[in-house]
């Protein structure tokens, strides 16, 4: 199969690109939000954790696939820790040492995730991307 169009390559990169920084943005609110709405998952705070770290790690591989594993679990667990410390500074969050634990985890699962699918993901989105945009 032949390879998409450059256009379609980099409309990828910015869908992919969006697919991390918005995200991104919606849980850095969730976490410094004195109160942040009710879930409408009913799963522990944990799982989200997880879930959150795994794809965030995922969504950032996929949009910079150029950073190395290393770098990927870097830059999450930096963000992990920073959301960590900020709730330390506002009086209705509690920082916990078990939600940066859980952050690794989370992390870990996101680099399997792209070790396994993450050059088949950038692909089809290009491909996807290659029936609308041309040139």
């Amino acid at each position: 199969m032949s390879s998409p169009p450059p256009a379609a390559d980099r409309a990828a990169g910015l869908c992919l690109s969006a697919a991390f920084w918005l995200p991104l943005a919606v849980c850095t609110w969730l976490a410094l939000t004195p109160s942040p709405p009710e879930s409408v998952f009913r799963v522990g705070d944990v799982i989200l954790h997880a879930l959150a770290f795994a794809y965030l790690t995922t969504a950032l591989g996929l949009a910079h696939r150029r950073l190395r594993w290393w770098a990927l679990a870097g830059w999450m667990l930096a963000y992990g820790a920073a959301i960590e410390l900020a709730q330390s500074f506002e009086p209705a969050r509690s920082p916990e040492l078990k939600d940066l634990a859980v952050d690794g985890l989370g992390i870990a699962a996101g680099l399997v995730v792209l070790a396994v699918a993450g050059d088949w993901a950038r692909r089809t989105a290009a491909r996807l991307l290659s029936l609308v945009v041309r040139g």
